[in-house]
């Protein structure tokens, strides 16, 4: 840690001073910027909200006022104090120094001086007082996920969130905690996800919340393979992560979700065993033969393989084979490579079983841990 700024180095009039490594404040400026809203009717809402922390440390907070986030930064503080400063601009600049130390310095018009080796910037930026400030459950259900435990679940289900807006109750994943369990479920009426994990819960939680898709993916980007666990609390129509020294606030969306156990199909007349990233392969080459027009790759399970062909018109066409353990009837089924990739590629176990009915029923992927993944069929041109 460097030492503290000497007297003489404080511009006159400051209302605070501090020093920074570059890469800290870097980390901490990514941190938070996803929460930074792009369609912002409230200037302030443009920036990061910095406060002096005792003497050697800072917050960084972002909002829009439906996610909010604030993280430390370790620092070397001269003078307390706080200001809010363009946040993408800011991050712009410290992104492009040299490693080392930043000096910032506020005036009392809220401008921001930076100042790194022969580097000088000035920003203005806008007095505190008028940043709102993130709400924080005092009461709640509370409870611990082990960081890994939901960074896989998180990773596993929020790509199949739905992004119609129309359809917002499917904007985000509805997570169901209860009696030592933990199910999260995604769809936007093409594909669904879902995966279920044994965890350690208090005995008394019930919860069931759709966390909204913007907030996951910043959760999901401060969240490690490892780690210390994440702290959850939820109070009425909010919910609050802890991951280390961030803190994230969320509204959650209002709204019932689809009764999704409906949609898993329920028979499986015919099952095929396969190795996934065998099957990826297969389906990614299948992909480029697809089209706007049509977007289906035909899928023929019989004895011993599964066969996998696309054509388009003005492109030519493909055709793969897949060694495979069929058992049931030889079912030919049309669907969206694409759909299927986006789960094969997230998964990380080497074998996936691949159930099918009928050509007009939904297709079912399953990995023997608690993942499905039921993707609709589609129409063979």
């Amino acid at each position: 840690m460097t030492t503290i700024l000497k007297q003489e180095s404080i511009i006159a009039n400051s209302t605070t001073q501090l020093k920074v490594q570059k890469e800290d404040l870097l980390r901490a400026l990514t941190t938070v910027l996803g929460a930074v809203g792009t369609k912002n009717t409230l200037p302030i809402l443009n920036n990061v909200l910095i406060q002096t922390d005792g003497p050697d440390k800072i917050l960084l907070t972002a909002t829009d006022l439906e996610l909010g986030v604030r993280t430390k930064c370790p620092a070397t503080v001269a003078l307390q104090g706080s200001v809010t400063a363009p946040a993408r601009k800011l991050y712009e600049i410290i992104r492009e120094l040299a490693p080392g130390d930043v000096e910032i310095t506020v005036a009392k018009n809220s401008a921001v001086n930076i100042k790194a080796g022969k580097s000088f910037f000035k920003i203005m930026g806008l007095e505190s007082d008028d940043f709102p400030k993130l709400p924080e459950p005092t009461s709640g259900q509370s409870f611990e996920l082990d960081q890994q435990v939901l960074k896989q679940c998180l990773t596993l289900t929020s790509f199949a969130i739905s992004r119609d807006e129309a359809r917002y109750t499917l904007n985000g994943v509805l997570a169901i905690l209860r009696n030592n369990t933990a199910r999260f479920v995604a769809t936007d009426g093409k594909r669904l996800a879902s995966i279920e994990k044994e965890v350690e819960l208090p005995k008394d939680l019930v919860l069931e919340a759709i966390v909204p898709a913007k907030t996951l993916l910043e959760l999901n980007k401060t969240l490690s393979e490892g780690g210390n666990k994440v702290k959850i609390i939820s109070a009425q129509n909010q919910i609050l992560f802890q991951v280390q020294e961030t803190l994230l606030i969320s509204r959650l969306i209002e709204g019932k979700f689809p009764s999704y156990e409906q949609v898993i199909p329920k028979e499986e007349k015919t099952v095929a065993q396969m190795d996934r990233q065998e099957l990826l392969s297969a389906l990614k080459r299948a992909a480029l033969f697809t089209s706007q027009e049509n977007q289906s790759a035909k899928l023929d399970f019989i004895e011993g393989k599964l066969l996998i062909s696309s054509r388009s018109p003005n492109l030519g066409e493909a055709k793969e084979e897949v060694q495979a353990k069929v058992s049931g009837e030889d079912v030919t089924i049309g669907f969206n490579p694409n759909y299927i990739i986006d789960a094969l590629k997230n998964l990380d176990c080497e074998q996936i079983s691949f159930c099918v009915t009928e050509p007009d029923k939904p297709g079912l992927i399953k990995t023997g841990d608690g993942y499905l993944y039921v993707v609709m069929p589609m129409q063979l041109g």
